[in-house]
């Protein structure tokens, strides 16, 4: 397999993604999402919170584990269907941050609501950038034709 050419250096780029890596970063994620679904059923932990943002959070885990599962499937070939799974991994993290807020804006008073509206503008701030840095560091590893 080719990488493609640095226009600076003339030599090949690094490559981007390690799927051995993000198959184990992928598989601690779905280990984390069922042991989550554990302390669900059993109520241990996690049973404060209410039921439906128990099951969101568990949704997300599994969720972000399968896209990093597609991410190593797709190892260093595919750069426009990793610029894709990046954009939808960040607006689940986005998503993420939603839901936190609302369980913080449940707390009766001031302290609850503006804390949720710190995690939501961190979750917000961290996904863009977590973004960008990523979509700007794929883009230099399209094959111009």
């Amino acid at each position: 397999m080719e990488f493609p050419i640095s226009s600076k250096t003339g030599e090949p780029l690094k490559p981007f993604i390690k799927p051995r890596d993000a198959l184990l970063r992928s598989i601690i994620l779905i280990a984390l999402g069922f042991l989550f679904w554990w302390m669900i059923t059993y109520r241990w932990f996690w049973g404060t919170f209410p039921v439906f943002i128990n099951f969101i959070i568990l949704l997300i885990l599994l969720i972000e584990g399968c896209l990093l599962i597609s991410r190593a499937k797709l190892g260093n070939k595919h750069v426009m269907g990793h610029q894709i799974i990046v954009l939808m991994s960040d607006f689940f993290m986005l998503f993420y941050g939603i839901c936190l807020s609302i369980i913080l804006w449940s707390i009766p008073g001031l302290l609850g609501m503006v804390m949720g509206i710190i995690i939501i503008i961190v979750s917000t701030l961290g996904s863009i950038i977590h973004c960008l840095s990523w979509l700007v560091k794929l883009e230099k590893y399209k094959v111009k034709n």
